[in-house]
């Protein structure tokens, strides 16, 4: 583990919509106003591909190889975008992180 202060779950109580992502972070991407933290999930078994998320946050989380476990709010929005096979009009949900900073 890294010097990045981790998360203990069981302190705080998770709220709804909020969830609790552990991994290792593969990329950061900052601007000047957020945190762009890529991590990838453990698979769930050996013969299962691990997930990845992306964690918006105001704060560094840590940096790429760093093992955390962060508390997120979830979010999302949905869209709407023409169907190139057919021409009509289809809705997808986009989800995002962001990390609850206390």
């Amino acid at each position: 583990m890294s010097n990045v202060q981790e998360v203990q779950p069981n302190k705080a109580a998770l709220a709804a919509n909020q969830a609790v992502v552990r991994g290792r972070i593969t990329e950061v991407k900052r601007t000047e106003n957020a945190c762009y933290t890529d991590v990838v999930l453990p698979a769930p078994d050996q013969y299962s591909s691990p997930q990845h998320v992306r964690i918006v946050s105001t704060r560094l989380l840590g940096k790429p190889n760093d093992d955390i476990t962060q508390r997120v709010t979830l979010k999302g929005y949905r869209r709407s975008y023409t169907d190139k096979n057919t021409g009509q009009r289809a809705y997808a949900v986009d989800i995002a992180l962001s990390a609850i900073e206390d």
